[in-house]
């Protein structure tokens, strides 16, 4: 059977994304596809390790996500839900650890009308839909198929951020509130729930400027807050990590930002944009001549300019509730054959 495991790892990727179209087709969701180079809006998951085009003629990437183009084909056109399983290209510094690759399949989702709770659902039903495809395959051991079944019988548990880390810190484990799980912390987590669990609501400011805030205040009519004032509360977003064995974060998904105002000012105070204005500076910086010159205030407003098109979408888009997710298929894959290693997909 060692022979025939390329042959079958193939035939179970195939099969896998099989399942989950004809899901998705069920589901009233459309299949969508995407530009792989970017002007900056699908380089913005995780920026340091963007990679960028420096023979085109705008500062470009090799994209990471497709959110927000598929956040835009919702609202635009009208559809329910789009998805699409694309490449995702990372210049990762990991690459080796067993979770992490340069470049990988990324299979997205996008919803109107979803919440957070009916996002968590959908996610469980997409997990069980590739176990399920996994339970047919001669690649799985038997001993594995066992553990697939018990989680399938057992949907995934869901448990806040703020639960998770007062359980490891209760086990020894050095951890704060507002920190960042390692793959570790993800490994212990799934030891910890006995398998494949759903984590919500993180901290803001250690998640991507679109996801919908979860503590907002009413007596203040939706005034804007700083992310610094944010984190002094401890205020969390409508997200959901699915965590699994062996491959740790495999679905990261939120329930959307809806109000433009709060767009706007999450945006210009994450992390995140301030990352793409250090690389937009320094891509500027090395081209030399007039772009090298070019003042502070325009590097800001260069970086700026690819958003401008999603955020106008919520000027008269108003309470347009979605939600969404990104899947890595490679750490899909390696839960599904219990392996210590990501699987290239």
């Amino acid at each position: 059977m060692e022979s025939d495991r390329p042959k079958e790892i193939i035939k179970l990727k195939a099969a896998v994304v099989d399942a989950i179209r004809t899901t998705m087709q069920r589901s009233g969701a459309t299949e969508s596809f995407y530009d792989k180079i970017t002007g900056g809006t699908g380089a913005c998951e995780n920026v340091p390790t963007a990679f960028m085009l420096h023979n085109a003629a705008e500062l470009s990437y090799l994209s990471q996500t497709d959110q927000l183009q598929m956040e835009r084909e919702v609202i635009e056109c009208g559809l329910p839900a789009v998805w699409t399983l694309g490449r995702s290209f990372r210049n990762e510094p990991r690459v080796g650890d067993g979770r992490h690759l340069a470049e990988f399949a990324l299979l997205e989702y996008e919803a109107r009308g979803m919440d957070l709770t009916a996002l968590i659902a959908f996610q469980q039903e997409l997990l069980l839909v590739a176990m399920e495809v996994a339970l047919e395959s001669p690649i799985i051991p038997d001993d594995h198929k066992g553990r697939l079944k018990k989680f399938i019988e057992t949907p995934a548990p869901v448990i806040s951020y703020t639960e998770i880390v007062e359980k490891l810190a209760s086990r020894g484990v050095s951890i704060n509130w507002g920190d960042d799980f390692s793959s570790k912390d993800e490994e212990m987590i799934c030891v910890l729930e006995d398998g494949p669990v759903q984590v919500t609501r993180y901290p803001e400011s250690i998640k991507f400027f679109n996801m919908f805030r979860t503590n907002r205040d009413p007596r203040v009519n939706d005034a804007i807050t700083s992310i610094a004032e944010a984190n002094k509360h401890r205020w969390t977003v409508e997200c959901v990590d699915f965590l699994l064995p062996w491959a740790g974060e495999t679905f990261g998904a939120s329930q959307r930002e809806e109000n433009h105002d709060w767009l706007y000012t999450k945006l210009q105070e994450s992390i995140m944009f301030k990352q793409m204005v250090d690389i937009r500076q320094q891509y500027y910086t090395e081209q030399g001549g007039e772009l090298a010159e070019t003042t502070p205030e325009q590097v800001k407003a260069d970086a700026w300019r690819p958003f401008i098109s999603y955020l106008r979408l919520f000027v008269d888009n108003k309470d347009v509730t979605r939600s969404g997710f990104g899947l890595g298929m490679g750490r899909l894959i390696q839960f599904l054959l219990g392996s210590t290693s990501i699987i290239a997909f």
